[in-house]
Order: C-alpha cells, then sequence, then structure tokens
C-alpha cells in the first residue's frame, strides 16, 4: 500500500489500543454484574458482544493476541447461552483472566505493525487501486500545428496527456489500440475525415463515454450541428477561448465520469468502522457507516448503496434479518450483499448464503482482499444492470431505464439551469404497414437501424432510449428548443433516405415524426413527456414526416 495509506493504518492503530482500555472496562463492569446475578441475559450479551469485537478487530490492527484471545472469550459465552443456563462462578472468573491477558497482550504488542492486517504484506510502493490514479488521455487529429502546440501546452498543466495523430490511419490505428477520454478533431482533418473520426469513435465498445470536440474555423450553425450529427460534444471555433475550453472539458469529464460506488457498511464498532471506511475510500469509493442497526432502513433509502458490507453480531439485531428484510424489497434485490464478520464456521456461512448474502470475508481482513471483492461485485451487479436496462433489439436505454435517466436530466436542470435541455418523442410513421407488407424480422431490422443513427449522430452524454414498439425518446441537455428541433429534422432527412431492404429484395423507406419539448422549470418528468407526446400528436397530425415543437408555458 502507498505511504500515505500507512501512515492512516498507523493513526487508526494507535485510536484502536488507546481505546483497549475502556473496551476492557466495559466488559469488566458486565462481569461484574454477572457476578452478582448470573442469570442477567443481557450482560452475559455484552459480554459476549465485546469479546466478538476483539476477536475480529485486534488481528486487523496488528494484535493477532487480541484477536485469539477474544475469540476463546466469545465461544466460551455462545456455549452458555447455547445451553440456555447461567455462567457459573468459575467461568467468569475464566473469563476476567481473559480480559487480563487481553491487557497484557496489548502492552506487549504496542510497536507499529509491519505488515497489513491479516497477515498480508503488501508490496513496497504499490498504491491501493484508486479510480483517478490514471492520467486523462486526449486524442488529437488536427492539422494546424499551432493549435496542436497551444493545445498541448494548455492540458499539461491540467495534468493530462495528448497523442497527436499524424493522419487518418494514424488515429484509426490509436482508436483500435484503445478508446481516449477526450477526442479534438477538425472537420477537415486528413481531407475531411474529421466527422468520420468522430463517428467511429463513437460506434466503438465504450465510445459513448468520451468526449469529443471539434476546433476549426469558424462556422455558421448548420456545420456546428453537423459536428453534433457526427456525436461531437462540442465545437469551438479558432483562435480557442482556452479558459471556456477547460471549463467545458472538465464538465464533461466529470458528468461523463461514473459515479463513485456507494458502499453502507453495517458495523457498531467504531474502530472496525474506521478501518473499513479508510480502506474503502483510498480506493474512490463513497462510504456510509450504519452503527445503528435500527437506521438500517432509512440509510438504505437514502444513500442508495451499489453494495452493503454486513456484521453478523449487532446489538439488537443479526445481520442476516436485516439482509433478509433487504431482500424482500424488489429495489435491493439485485444488490450484492457481502458479510464481514469474525464468524468463520460453516453454520455461519450456511445461514449467510439463506438470508441473501453473496459473499463471506472474515475478519481480519487484508485490505487488498476487501477490495478485491468489493470491486468484482460491484462490476458483476452493474453490468447485470446495464443488461437489464438495455433494449435488446437496438441497445439504447429500455423504458425503465430511460425514465430514470430522465428524473436526473430534470433535477439537474432544477438544480444548475443551464442553456436548456429538450425532452424528445420520435415514432415511425407508418410502422405497421412494414410489418404487414415486409414481415417483422424486416420492421425490427428498421428499428435496429433507427436506434443505430441516433447512437451515431447523438452525443455521447445524451439520453437515448427505446420506450417500446416504434416509439423512441432522446433527451438532449445544454441545446435550446430551436437547437434540438433543427437537429432533429437533419437526423430526420438522413433517416429517410437510408435505404432498407424488404420481401423479394425491394428497397423501401421510412420517416418518422417527433415531437420537442423544452424544458420549463416546474415541470415534472410526466409533465415533461406529456408536451413531447403532445407535440409528436400534432406532428403526426400535419401529416407525418415532420418535427414539431411544443407549446409549453411555465408552469406556476
Amino acid at each position: 500500500m502507498d505511504s500515505s495509506w500507512r501512515r492512516t493504518f498507523r493513526e487508526l492503530r494507535g485510536q484502536f489500543a488507546e481505546g483497549a482500555a475502556d473496551r476492557l472496562a466495559a466488559i469488566d463492569g458486565a462481569l461484574d454484574r454477572l457476578l452478582a446475578k448470573p442469570e442477567d441475559r443481557e450482560s452475559l450479551a455484552e459480554v459476549r458482544l465485546r469479546f466478538h469485537g476483539l476477536s475480529g478487530t485486534g488481528a486487523t490492527f496488528g494484535f493477532p493476541r487480541v484477536s485469539v484471545l477474544g475469540m476463546r472469550g466469545e465461544h466460551a459465552c455462545d456455549a452458555v447461552a447455547e445451553a440456555a443456563r447461567s455462567p457459573t462462578s468459575k467461568e467468569i472468573r475464566t473469563w476476567r483472566e481473559l480480559v487480563e491477558e487481553v491487557r497484557g497482550a496489548f502492552s506487549a504488542e504496542v510497536a507499529p505493525a509491519t505488515s497489513e492486517p491479516g497477515g498480508a504484506v503488501e508490496p513496497a510502493g504499490e498504491a491501493a487501486p484508486s479510480a483517478s490514479a490514471r492520467a486523462i488521455e486526449i486524442l488529437v487529429a488536427h492539422d494546424d500545428a499551432e493549435f496542436r502546440a497551444a493545445l498541448a501546452s494548455q492540458l499539461d498543466r491540467e495534468g493530462m496527456t495528448v497523442t497527436v495523430a499524424s493522419d487518418l490511419a494514424d488515429a484509426k490505428a490509436i482508436l483500435s489500440q484503445r478508446v481516449p477520454d477526450v477526442l479534438v478533431v477538425d472537420m477537415l482533418f486528413d481531407g475531411g475525415e474529421g466527422g468520420a473520426l468522430v463517428e467511429r469513435l463513437r460506434g466503438m465498445p465504450g465510445g459513448e463515454g468520451p468526449a469529443a470536440f471539434v476546433v476549426g474555423a469558424p462556422a455558421g450553425f448548420v456545420d456546428k450541428v453537423e459536428a453534433i450529427r457526427c456525436g461531437a460534444d462540442a465545437y469551438f471555433e479558432q483562435p480557442v477561448d482556452w479558459e471556456l475550453f477547460t471549463r467545458r472539458l472538465r464538465q464533461l469529464l466529470e458528468r461523463n465520469k461514473a459515479e463513485a460506488p456507494r458502499i453502507l457498511s453495517v458495523e457498531d464498532d467504531p474502530d472496525h468502522a474506521a478501518f473499513i471506511k479508510a480502506v474503502l475510500e483510498s480506493a474512490g469509493y463513497a462510504v456510509r457507516i450504519c452503527s445503528e442497526p435500527a437506521r438500517f432502513e432509512a440509510e438504505a433509502i437514502g444513500f442508495t448503496p451499489d453494495l452493503v458490507l454486513m456484521d453478523i453480531n449487532l446489538p439488537g439485531f443479526s445481520g442476516y434479518d436485516l439482509v433478509r428484510f433487504l431482500r424482500q424489497n424488489e429495489k435491493y434485490a439485485a444488490v450484492p450483499v457481502v458479510f464481514l464478520t469474525a464468524e468463520s464456521r460453516e453454520k455461519s456461512r450456511i445461514e449467510m448464503i439463506r438470508a441473501g448474502g453473496d459473499d463471506h470475508l472474515v475478519k481480519p481482513v487484508a485490505p487488498a482482499l476487501l477490495l478485491s471483492t468489493v470491486a468484482a461485485r460491484i462490476e458483476r451487479a452493474q453490468f447485470l444492470k446495464s443488461l437489464l436496462g438495455r433494449d435488446g433489439l437496438t441497445g439504447l436505454l429500455n423504458h425503465t431505464a430511460f425514465l430514470e435517466g430522465a428524473r436526473g436530466a430534470l433535477l439537474r436542470q432544477t438544480r444548475t439551469p443551464g442553456k436548456g435541455a429538450s425532452f424528445i418523442l420520435i415514432d415511425l410513421d407508418h410502422f405497421k404497414a412494414v410489418n404487414d407488407r415486409h414481415g417483422h424480422p424486416v420492421g425490427d431490422r428498421v428499428l435496429a437501424a433507427l436506434g443505430a443513427l441516433l447512437r451515431r449522430r447523438l452525443r455521447g452524454s445524451d439520453l437515448v432510449g427505446r420506450l417500446g414498439g416504434e416509439e423512441f425518446a432522446v433527451i438532449l441537455e445544454d441545446l435550446t428548443e430551436g437547437e434540438a428541433e433543427r437537429l432533429m429534422n437533419r437526423l430526420l432527412e438522413e433517416f429517410s433516405v437510408m435505404p432498407h431492404s424488404g420481401a423479394g429484395g425491394s428497397v423501401f423507406h421510412v420517416t418518422f415524426s417527433a415531437g420537442v419539448a423544452g424544458f420549463v422549470n416546474g415541470m415534472t418528468v410526466d409533465a415533461w413527456r406529456q408536451a413531447a407526446d403532445d407535440a409528436l400528436y400534432a406532428a403526426k397530425s400535419a401529416g407525418r414526416h415532420r418535427v414539431a415543437r411544443a407549446k409549453t408555458e411555465a408552469v406556476p
């Protein structure tokens, strides 16, 4: 692990050692109560829970003997509880002796730990995984040497790396090896192939995410829309306003960058909770600790975790019961749950599976194992979520995923009003006749063709989905309603001349109608969609094969 993590670990270890006196004093107090009243089940449960805490946390912070002694005390308490009897005075004296041995173990192991928790020795200098460790790569396909030099100088100050393509073949070769974070092109690059390069990027697996800028000579609105139609995120005229360019670049990188996965850790031990939080945050995760099991439902609702780390032994609750409760809500059916506990017996693992857990880590756990487990579980869950959120025929967002994205777009517009945003509904004209005349497989190819056109021509940051049947939807942010209408007209023009192969080798063409509704402050998602639907109805009533704008008014 890196020096920063080692420093944090030493600080956490020191805090754990400093708190040992209070932990042991609490056990002594509970034992005093048990000695006076052996049938006191609450005091027995407290002794057991305190020993359990030492068992799980001791070795985590480099006190392996503490964990061994804590586990011995925990199992002894379990034997008494399972027999449904009160502890004998001899057993209580034995537990006091264990407490004294724990005090001695803390005194004997006060030197700083020389290895990572769990005995896992990390290679010197090896940093913990980080979402921001890799430098941002910019691929530049531009013939102007002066511009390239200025761009390299500007981005070097931003800590980004610039790769220059000498010609179209060189650019394609680079793209065949990797997907850059940003593509900067001139539409006239290498004989006017800049737009084709943006299209090539957008058609690659993972090519929807990178930012794409077109930089060229002063141009009219049509040329700028043409750049967007190719899939570019912005058009900058030369000479470039570098402050605006850099600000826009940062915005796109932030917007396109996935949010840090959210991890909810249900852990009542403050020392172990601090350890978990430090390890996971060092890798770029957003972590929230739920130290009070009674607040688990509220924390799950408010934090919407991508993964839950669950301890088993909690005050007043069982981690198994909390996970069973979680699984009753279909919203959390696919959220991975990893049990993180000192329980290593087979019975615990079986109960974990029955409760709906996905994995089981035994304390003390090495940071590398914790990070690897969390990363693998989240990656798998996000992959499945992406499959569930995509329309199988077109690859676009499905109805549910699109509307979820629409709610996010509306929230952004409400919080930080920008240039504008438009909700667009698209419906293929006379599509039933296509299916009746040429068959449903041909109809499916027409739907797929429209989906592919939308993917190629719109920006990676645009929200594009298929709502069902022949109806598609788009949300364009940072464009006015008029600009969105003109862009859709250009897409309509391109799609209407696209040839489709029908039955018996025939060739036919299909058009669509579209309704565009600009966002008006105070709108709900339903009202925004209804405005677009009204505009679509107007386009169809006017003869189809056209784009209509909604007549929206400010919501009081």
